[in-house]
């Protein structure tokens, strides 16, 4: 079985959209965009996840597999979906989970997608996968990486694409697959590059460097949607039924709706503050968002969590943990 090098998990990106559906009413104007956008990232994700049976059954460990490495080149940053490490060469996979038809067109290499009978231009994903493949290469070498042949794949993960090409265009559809045939293309890829060109000191120390370096991508969503955080309800969710807000009596939360009650509730809320406002928070801050009073209690709350602080006790100022954000608690 191959080494996953780190996890499939949502990206940054895609759980502050979710905070925001959680959050946003759903008269306000940016919503429908929100949704769209949400929507669209997590077709990408699941697809990408979908991925992640057929890689299972690599035939041996000799391939070193990551899931969206993000890195600095030439001053701007590029992502994978995938990269497939082995000591004979690398493969660059760009995930795809279009639905409809998706068409090659020999004229400048352009791409369709047709849809509930309307067609529109797309980005070429093979033109979009060979310049990954050359950025990787190129960040390769300024990292003084042993040169090794960079492939790179177009896999199309959903089952019911059809995908159509002009005549004359081998060069750009030799690039492409379906998920399911993903094995095959890369046992071929492999029977072509027999010569080892890392050792395994080599492939762990590229291994340290590719996670080392990898910057996910924290975008500022409000700023995306034009937000300003006080657009956003306070107060604690229910985490059954969603109902908002939550009431504080007596050390418990209670929900008005479906009366469940929880003593740590409040724990999401104050990670959505973190990864959605600021990586820091007041005692008055915390006071606002879970809507309690008692200045007490909210430092309770704070101490709790064990949280790196910094700051004189009446000017206390308390920091995010520095955690894995692909496991925010929901």
């Amino acid at each position: 079985m191959p080494l996953f090098c780190n996890e499939c998990s949502k990206s940054i990106r895609i759980q502050k959209l979710e905070i925001l559906l959680r959050r946003l009413p759903y008269n306000h104007p940016v919503y429908p965009e929100v949704v769209a956008e949400y929507k669209s990232r997590m077709a990408g994700y699941r697809g990408e996840k979908s991925l992640l049976f057929y890689l299972s059954m690599l035939p041996d460990e000799k391939y070193y597999i990551f899931h969206g490495i993000r890195l600095l080149y030439k001053g701007y940053y590029f992502q994978m979906d995938y990269l497939i490490l082995c000591s004979s060469f690398a493969l660059v996979l760009e995930v795809k989970n279009i639905s409809g038809e998706l068409n090659f067109k020999k004229e400048f290499n352009q791409a369709t997608c047709k849809k509930n009978g309307n067609e529109e231009r797309i980005k070429n994903p093979v033109l979009q996968a060979r310049l990954q493949a050359k950025k990787l290469k190129g960040w390769m070498l300024n990292h003084h990486c042993p040169t090794i042949p960079v492939h790179y794949l177009v896999v199309n993960s959903n089952e019911k694409t059809t995908i159509t090409s002009s005549p004359g265009i081998e060069q750009i559809t030799r690039h492409i697959c379906n998920s399911e045939d993903l094995i095959d293309k890369i046992d071929q890829i492999a029977n072509y590059n027999l010569q080892e060109k890392l050792d395994s000191k080599e492939i762990k120390r590229i291994k340290r460097l590719l996670l080392t370096k990898h910057t996910p991508e924290n975008p500022d969503i409000l700023k995306q949607f034009n937000l300003s955080p006080s657009e956003l309800p306070n107060g604690v969710i229910c985490p059954t039924c969603r109902f908002l807000p939550m009431n504080f009596h007596h050390g418990t939360w209670n929900c008005p709706k479906c009366k469940l009650k929880s003593k740590t509730a409040h724990i999401p809320t104050i990670y959505e503050y973190f990864l959605l406002i600021k990586p820091s928070i007041t005692n008055a801050e915390l006071r606002e968002i879970l809507q309690i009073h008692s200045i007490s209690i909210a430092s309770k709350i704070l101490t709790s969590m064990e949280l790196p602080f910094s700051g004189t006790y009446r000017n206390r100022v308390y920091h995010q943990q520095p955690v894995n954000q692909n496991k925010l608690p929901h």
